[in-house]
């Protein structure tokens, strides 16, 4: 089970704080999440990933991509930071 919860921090800045397993649905679920903020000139997103206990390599694959200036993943614990490393080499 995946919950999301979107914080506005300020004008120019969304967390979105991720709770549970991150599966292929509730990446989609993400994704479009993510593409609605990101339509938004100047917005900052935040990905924090302190809840998330488990993620699937596909999703650690493609979580990975989103990366930028404009999207960054926080909170990981060390298990979902070496899979977000090791997908991307």
């Amino acid at each position: 089970m995946l919950k999301i919860t979107e914080n506005s921090e300020n004008g120019k800045t969304v967390r979105l704080r991720i709770d549970g397993t991150l599966t292929e649905t509730g990446y989609a679920e993400l994704e479009s999440i993510c593409a609605h903020h990101q339509g938004r000139e100047g917005t900052v997103l935040l990905l924090d990933m302190a809840g998330v206990v488990f993620m699937q390599d596909e999703v650690a694959k493609k979580l990975a991509n989103l990366r930028g200036e404009r999207l960054r993943i926080i909170n990981c614990s060390p298990f979902i930071e070496t899979l977000l490393e090791t997908v991307t080499r």
